[in-house]
């Protein structure tokens, strides 16, 4: 017996539909499993990454293993390949690792969307099993744009060879430069301009979408922002701000936390733990400018802690290592909340925002991942009239 039977549903908070479910993402997305869901697909995102980028290196010629000694599991160096197709691998991985990145914030709004609908206990391992049932979605979605995109691309790219033509080529060229083809080329601007913005918010529509439908996935994208787009600006700046500076309180009170652990003991252990820490951070890239700004209130603030005064000399030792793996697993964490107090704003904006446009309510769905456990099995109709005609009598 389900819930869209009539029977008992779990309790919910009802939305809104309004920037009043938006405004409680960082409290909402302050929770283990969402935290935990959006940090393994950061991992999973880096890891494409840099298999992708060594793979880059290997193609150019170079030594896998002088490069990875030079750039450790950061390689951010995509002006370091010359040649074409190198950097046409390169971009695959970084498109893939967006790909991985994408499915947290799916996994994450999975969680939203069924607190919406009334489960408010959709698990962490539901919620990434549910994001690789919809990678298939979510990459045909993104490849649908990028397909329609290239053969617009190719039709130009053939209006280029017909206008080779002497005499008649060129004429042709120019006639038709305003209509058709600039409306045309101002139309493909928008979509790319649009294809930039399904990062955010295309998880979030396949998370709500329950058949996992791609042309349903990218109606509900398009339409979204297209007929909410201050809304769903305004939705989305705030997430943005508000992730960063909640980011940077869990960060400091993370940072806090390192400090002690190392210093309580370090009191027992002595000082050769101490030196461990340090050295484990001097394996990671804490002295680069994105880490400076994790760990700063907001960019232009000059206000936060400064982790690269922590690290010291590196080692190669075997423990150093497993210990930077462990700080970065730290650091991803930090990360993994930012992004799912973006992740949770699309979703509950989305939400808002459906109901806005359709007038059509995600909160009155019955939940994917509950079902009602009676204790006695549902009577059928026939013992329901039999029980009816016996108390009768």
């Amino acid at each position: 017996m389900t819930p869209a039977q009539g029977h008992y549903r779990p309790m919910k908070s009802a939305p809104q539909f309004s920037f009043k479910d938006v405004l409680r993402a960082p409290a909402r997305a302050l929770s283990a499993k969402q935290i935990l869901v959006m940090t393994v697909f950061l991992i999973a995102g880096l890891a494409v990454y840099d298999i992708f980028t060594y793979l880059a290196f290997a193609f150019q010629g170079e030594s896998v293993r002088s490069a990875f000694s030079a750039y450790g599991l950061f390689p951010f160096v995509q002006t370091a390949f010359g040649n074409s197709w190198v950097q046409g691998l390169y971009w695959l991985g970084v498109a893939m690792a967006v790909l991985v990145v994408m499915l947290g914030f799916c996994g994450v709004s999975i969680i939203n969307i069924e607190a919406v609908r009334g489960n408010r206990f959709c698990s962490a391992r539901q919620a990434i099993r549910f994001a690789l049932q919809r990678f298939r979605q979510i990459f045909l979605a993104e490849l649908s744009i990028v397909v329609f995109v290239a053969f617009v691309v190719l039709l130009f790219f053939l209006l280029g060879l017909v206008s080779r033509i002497p005499y008649l080529g060129e004429w042709l060229y120019v006639l038709l430069f305003t209509l058709p083809n600039f409306i045309i080329s101002l139309f493909i601007i928008f979509i790319i301009f649009v294809f930039t913005l399904t990062v955010l918010v295309l998880p979030a529509v396949a998370a709500a979408e329950r058949n996992g439908e791609t042309f349903t996935a990218i109606l509900e994208t398009f339409s979204t922002i297209i007929l909410k787009p201050f809304q769903w600006a305004g939705y989305t700046a705030y997430s943005l701000a508000a992730a960063k500076v909640c980011s940077f309180i869990y960060a400091y009170f993370a940072y806090r936390a390192v400090e002690f652990l190392i210093w309580s003991s370090s009191l027992g252990g002595g000082e050769s733990l101490e030196r461990l820490a340090k050295a484990s951070l001097a394996h990671l890239p804490v002295k680069s400018d994105f880490v400076a700004e994790i760990f700063n209130i907001f960019p232009g603030v000059p206000f936060g802690v400064d982790v690269a005064a922590m690290a010291g000399f590196p080692s190669k030792d075997a423990l150093s290592y497993v210990m930077a793996f462990m700080i970065l697993l730290i650091f991803a964490s930090i990360l993994g909340y930012l992004l799912a107090i973006v992740a949770a704003a699309q979703a509950r904006g989305y939400v808002a925002l459906r109901f806005m446009k359709d007038d059509y309510n995600i909160a009155e769905e019955p939940p994917l991942f509950f079902e009602d456990e009676p204790v006695n099995e549902p009577l059928t109709e026939d013992e329901l009239a039999e029980f009816d005609n016996g108390k009768e009598a």
